[in-house]
């Protein structure tokens, strides 16, 4: 391992402090571990891994609110570079208190990769330069920094890796080369609720293409960032996946992208746009001996979390947390798509389907889909009681001195083929019928 740890460069490790800190408020989990805290706690479903969570720890609006005010307050200390260290343990467990909340409604949000990052961050010297604490010039480099950066560039490849070997070990080139990839465009149509201008469905070579360039640079990211000569090409190629993803599918992902500035050795950029900085000289402080006990903790830390993302990545276990695979998307997309549909009647008038979890244009966000799909059986066993506390939820309640309604709930498949209407393409499955 020797030479994966030659000297790398403290400003890199502090602009990724600067950049996951950031990222901490802003990430999905922040928003919506408060919201979903104020839920009814039957609604819940706990993925794997938080189980324990949900049975022991108090889950409320006011903590999770006060949680917010922690991060958001230790946020801005590790910007800074003020006592950062402490600060991201503290972002360590309160942002998992929020984030863990947030995955409570059917849906993994995957910024797992924060948490790993910030208790990472925690165990290493992260605010040496470009902090209110810095005590190293800006050009410093050391062994000590090397630990840090390594371990997140490993846990970056596996990000990256193992949804790409799921995929071959699932539907093999298949997935690049078949029709997968156009009705896996059909349904993120179909979820957000609109045909784009651009039909990259009427070019099948293009998306045979960008299938076999997806699989290429998820099997290739993690040997790439090992190597200093072969790191720039990674990032560039990072960016162009996610720039893909955004424009396809609407996937962005710029919490994972933006930790990029863990590959590059931004010195040169600084000595140029920094005025003085090209005087920098190369030896601007003398050599500082670091042992094997000083990188311990960042070793240590880097090591469990490394074990945790491998394992779970190998056993290709989405649906889980803090540790999970990252979306895979290894399955061969259908021409049908899971729903609930709730359907109500008054008594004595006729059926007729009650619109749920969608915006005035008719949208769901990722979400609210992937919670329906909790709910309908197709991600989680049916419980009644969660149909019920959704239906309670979502459903506005009939006024006082209406007639009685029969609700019934049902799993549907619906069509995703654009022109299809998302007409229902399967015999409808009972799930639930509740009288109001």
């Amino acid at each position: 391992m020797r030479p994966l740890l030659r000297p790398e460069p403290a400003l890199s490790l502090a602009l990724l402090r600067m950049v996951v800190a950031a990222l901490m408020p802003l990430a999905p989990g922040f928003r919506e571990g408060a919201r979903i805290a104020a839920w009814a706690p039957e609604r819940w479903i706990a993925p794997e891994g938080l189980g324990w969570f949900v049975r022991h720890v108090p889950i409320n609006g006011t903590l999770a609110i006060a949680a917010q005010l922690i991060v958001a307050f230790a946020a801005l200390c590790a910007i800074a570079g003020l006592r950062a260290r402490l600060c991201f343990g503290v972002l360590a467990v309160a942002g998992f208190y929020l984030f863990a909340i947030a995955q409570l409604a059917g849906h993994v949000f995957h910024d797992n990769h924060l948490l790993w990052f910030c208790a990472l961050l925690a165990a290493s010297p992260c605010a040496d330069v470009l902090a209110v604490d810095a005590r190293r010039p800006l050009a410093a480099e050391g062994r000590e920094y090397a630990v840090p950066l390594l371990a997140v560039r490993l846990l970056l490849g596996a990000i990256y890796f193992f949804p790409g070997l799921h995929k071959l070990l699932m539907s093999g080139l298949d997935w690049a080369l078949s029709d997968n990839l156009r009705f896996q465009l059909y349904w993120k149509w179909a979820q957000y609720g609109g045909i784009p201008r651009l039909r990259l469905d009427a070019y099948p070579w293009l998306l045979h293409l960008g299938g076999l360039f997806v699989l290429a640079f998820e099997l290739s990211f993690a040997p790439l960032v090992l190597f200093r000569r072969t790191r720039t090409a990674a990032a560039v190629a990072g960016l162009a996946f996610h720039l893909l993803s955004y424009l396809v599918f609407g996937l962005l992902f710029a919490s994972l992208w933006l930790c990029y500035v863990a590959l590059v050795d931004w010195r040169p950029l600084f000595r140029r746009l920094l005025p003085g900085a090209a005087r920098w000289p190369a030896d601007s402080e003398p050599a500082r001996p670091v042992s094997r006990r000083q990188l311990r903790p960042t070793m240590i830390v880097g090591g469990l979390l490394l074990v945790g993302a491998v394992v779970q990545g190998a056993r290709g276990q989405m649906r889980a947390y803090p540790f999970s695979c990252y979306p895979t998307f290894q399955w061969i997309a259908a021409r049908e798509m899971p729903d609930l549909l709730i359907v109500a009647a008054d008594d004595g008038g006729p059926p007729r389907e009650v619109p749920h979890a969608r915006d005035a244009a008719g949208r769901r966000t990722q979400r609210q889909w992937a919670e329906v799909w909790s709910l309908a059986g197709v991600t989680a066993p049916v419980d009644a009681r969660r149909l019920g506390a959704y239906y309670a939820a979502v459903v506005p309640a009939p006024a006082p001195g209406a007639s009685a309604r029969r609700v019934t709930l049902f799993r549907v498949y619906r069509s995703v083929v654009p022109g299809d209407g998302g007409r229902i393409a399967r015999p409808p499955v009972r799930l639930l019928e509740i009288s109001d």
